[in-house]
């Protein structure tokens, strides 16, 4: 099992916001399959600064559906924030390569809903958020930040996870999941 994490407080916050917005694309049923990921039990206080974070180096991958109101949200917003080359979106409909990927997420990670994004920074898996990300240029800075400071992959879905950097090859699995799907238009 993953050992426990402190997450900072401002990631809980914005998991209290995601909570709030939740997606109807999104499944009432989001239990952990895997005991690959434990729950945080315990909050740090200290504020972050945004302005540590290289929006540059900054790449969303996202697994959805064309259907979901959420995902096209997302599909808007994350190229309008950090630029019109950081999403590359893997469409889930019609799709056998990328649904058999999202399958893998579901069984490692219990995810059943979209859309799925995972936060890349400088090439390397740092968060995986399950649902809408409220105001992305201002929580996506914090959520890299606190992954970074709490040497970790965030997972964030109706609750807040942390996978261990020493936890490789569940990292190695997760990064190439979400590098390796077939990127779809619009």
């Amino acid at each position: 099992m993953i050992l426990m994490k402190r997450i900072v407080a401002g990631v809980v916050f914005a998991v209290v916001i995601l909570g709030v917005f939740a997606s109807l694309c999104i499944s009432n049923n989001n239990t952990m399959t895997s005991p690959s990921a434990m729950q945080s039990s315990s909050v740090n206080t200290q504020t972050q600064s945004q302005n540590q974070i290289d929006v540059s180096k900054l790449h969303f991958y996202m697994f959805g559906l064309a259907t979901c109101p959420h995902c096209k949200k997302m599909k808007q917003l994350l190229p309008e924030a950090f630029g019109k080359n950081s999403l590359t979106y893997y469409e889930l409909q019609g799709n056998d390569h990328n649904s058999n990927l999202f399958s893998e997420l579901y069984s490692m990670l219990g995810v059943t809903g979209v859309p799925v994004i995972g936060i890349f920074y400088d090439n390397r898996l740092v968060a995986i958020v399950e649902g809408e990300i409220p105001e992305p240029s201002k929580n996506v800075p914090i959520i890299v930040e606190t992954a970074i400071k709490e040497k970790g992959v965030l997972f964030i879905t109706d609750k807040t996870y942390l996978i261990p950097l020493n936890q490789t090859e569940t990292i190695k699995k997760l990064e190439n999941i979400f590098m390796n799907g077939e990127p779809s238009e619009g």
